[in-house]
């Protein structure tokens, strides 16, 4: 298990640092080259949208693994320690009820994209492959938070929180 966690690390985290410059430097490029006249680049634009909606479903599973979704301490720290523990619990069912039922959908969305055949309009990617993020995204998040509720359940720190 701990394998599988180390290389969903470091592929979340190749993700993340290949995605942030690349949608950086697509739209410094485009934009400098649209005010100084050199030339358009159509694409730039679709681009760095995609990679941004990429980096957010990323982004969600990397913050996830800490548990840094919709944690509001400052009411729950003020409860006694079993009341806290049965709180997180509802909050991590919560969370992985709401993850699994975004894969879902974004997976009846995604299988709709493949038959459909639909391609970005600058691009000219298969739209499938931008909506693939959603389920992917969610997916990881889930395990993450299956992990991490199951770890905090247990009073111990989870490896994928290091």
């Amino acid at each position: 298990m701990d394998k599988v966690l180390k290389h969903l690390n470091n592929f979340e985290e190749h993700v993340l640092a290949f995605l942030l410059p690349v949608m950086c430097v697509t739209i410094c490029i485009a934009t400098f080259a649209r005010y100084t006249n050199l030339f358009i680049i159509t694409w730039a634009e679709e681009l760095t949208r995609y990679c941004m909606v990429w980096l957010t479903y990323f982004g969600i599973g990397a913050a996830a693994k800490r548990g840094e979704h919709f944690c509001v301490t400052a009411f729950t720290e003020l409860l006694p320690p079993a009341l806290q523990k049965v709180l997180n619990v509802v909050r991590m069912v919560l969370m992985i009820t709401f993850t699994v039922f975004v894969a879902r959908y974004g997976l009846v969305i995604l299988r709709n994209q493949i038959n459909m055949g639909q391609v970005s309009p600058s691009l000219k990617w298969p739209m499938w492959l931008v909506y693939s993020v959603i389920p992917i995204g969610c997916i990881v998040m889930t395990i993450r938070y299956i992990i991490h509720g199951t770890m905090q359940l247990l009073g111990k720190k989870s490896r994928q929180e290091e």
